[in-house]
């Protein structure tokens, strides 16, 4: 039997890891991420004696933020790929640099990792002990982003990672006829419960907004994740052919450079480096003064506006009625993104050292809007996925979800129920035998 403990992202987002064992008690660690909010930030605790392996999915913190911790104490090997390793490091150094939470790790234990990373290339059958392989298959979520394929005992675990089935600007799509017949499926649900617009009509409806309120003499802030939607962003632009200025400030402009040194993860190189040379970085305080003078479009982390560079902006922004905040991004309950796209309200605290100190709350006199350029699938295509997926005839189709708040997880284990597959929503620390 194959033991499958779930250690995070249980009917939550936040600190994705899933311990797999096999009968001969070798163990595999896959993701081992955080979360930023409670007193508990990383995975539950679980026996990792004879772990043989750890591999990732992709960099977002909520899934590689907690990894040095493993290495602590451990020198196994981990299996990422070169893009991936890269921005984990990025996004973890600036976890630690910015956070208030005392995580037990730190620069050492980071190194740790990287110096036992091994890059997987997607499609490798790789033995990590006596019938235990593990194979990465192309994600479509960010750059880098990998599904993995672990087969153990003969039997065949599919761990979806974050999925995208949808085309974007910046990366390939995930493609189920990639996928080999299976026994089990982890599968994330954060969008389990929506249905995201037809993306070629959201596009055209975001560059018709910012087209209009630049040619009318405004300013146009995409407040946006560093990795990945700051750049699909940028794509939009670069796609239909937008004329006037961009400027990128933040993490977007490290991680916008970073994606050109790893061509073989994006979509479309030679259009990615178009973009990025057209653009202006915004690198001081006393450039990014003169940009909010200047009228154009501004592309900035933090996707949320819950800090970042995109903060020093909002002030000039949000009170000209001929300007506007397009989110391009999720916006979690409670945060500064969300209140301003529920209530019209900006509000935003902060007076941490060595950052300037901000109490905000500003009725928004701009236009602002969300357009859902979501890197998840949806309802419709987590449901397509699946039922796209060969299980073995003699297997139970079992399929636990994860990686989504409590109702998503619950309704989508439900709905697959009524579809006769064998489906569960999982709570941290449950362990079950396949």
């Amino acid at each position: 039997m194959v033991t499958i403990s779930f250690l995070g992202a249980c009917r939550e987002v936040g600190r994705s890891a899933v311990l797999v064992e096999s009968k001969n008690g070798a163990k595999c660690m896959l993701d081992y991420g955080i979360r930023f909010r409670g007193e508990e930030r990383l995975p539950s605790t679980a026996n990792i004696d004879n772990l043989k392996a750890v591999a990732l999915t992709h960099c977002h913190v909520d899934h590689s933020g907690g990894l040095p911790l493993l290495y602590k104490t451990k020198n196994v090997p981990f299996f990422t790929n070169s893009i991936s390793l890269a921005l984990t490091e990025i996004l973890i150094k600036d976890t630690l640099k910015i956070s208030k939470y005392p995580y037990p790790f730190g620069y050492r234990e980071l190194d740790s990792l990287k110096q036992h990373s091994y890059f997987l290339k997607n499609g490798i059958r790789h033995k990590i002990d006596d019938d235990f392989f593990i194979t990465f298959i192309n994600a479509g979520h960010i750059p880098g982003s990998v599904s993995i394929l672990l087969d153990v005992d003969g039997k065949k675990i599919l761990y979806s990672g974050d999925i995208n089935t949808q085309n974007t600007n910046l990366v390939q799509s995930a493609n189920y006829l990639d996928i080999p017949e299976i026994d089990t499926l982890i599968m994330e649900s954060t969008y389990a419960l929506r249905e995201h617009p037809p993306r070629e009509q959201l596009e055209k409806e975001f560059i018709e907004k910012v087209v209009n309120i630049t040619d009318n003499g405004g300013t146009v802030l995409i407040p946006a994740f560093g990795v990945a939607r700051s750049q699909e962003a940028l794509l939009i632009l670069e796609k239909y052919n937008f004329k006037g200025k961009i400027f990128i400030d933040g993490l977007a402009r490290k991680i916008s450079m970073l994606c050109l040194d790893y061509p073989d993860f994006i979509k479309n190189i030679k259009m990615l480096r178009n973009a990025v040379k057209k653009a202006q970085f915004v690198s001081r305080a006393k450039t990014r003064a003169k940009v909010k003078e200047s009228k154009g479009v501004i592309i900035s982390p933090s996707g949320m506006l819950k800090g970042g560079a995109a903060i020093e902006y909002v002030q000039s922004i949000i009170n000209d009625p001929s300007s506007a905040i397009y989110l391009v991004g999720y916006q979690v309950e409670g945060s500064p993104g969300r209140g301003l796209l529920d209530n019209g309200i900006f509000e935003f605290k902060e007076s941490r050292k060595n950052r300037p100190k901000f109490d905000l709350r500003i009725k928004a006199q701009c236009d602002y809007n969300h357009f859902d350029f979501s890197s998840h699938s949806d309802n419709f295509h987590i449901h397509n996925y699946i039922e796209n997926l060969q299980f073995k005839k003699d297997s139970s189709s079992d399929i636990f979800c994860i990686h989504g708040d409590n109702k998503s997880t619950t309704s989508l284990a439900g709905e697959l129920v009524n579809k006769h597959y064998n489906s569960v929503a999982p709570e941290t620390g449950e362990i079950y035998q396949i």
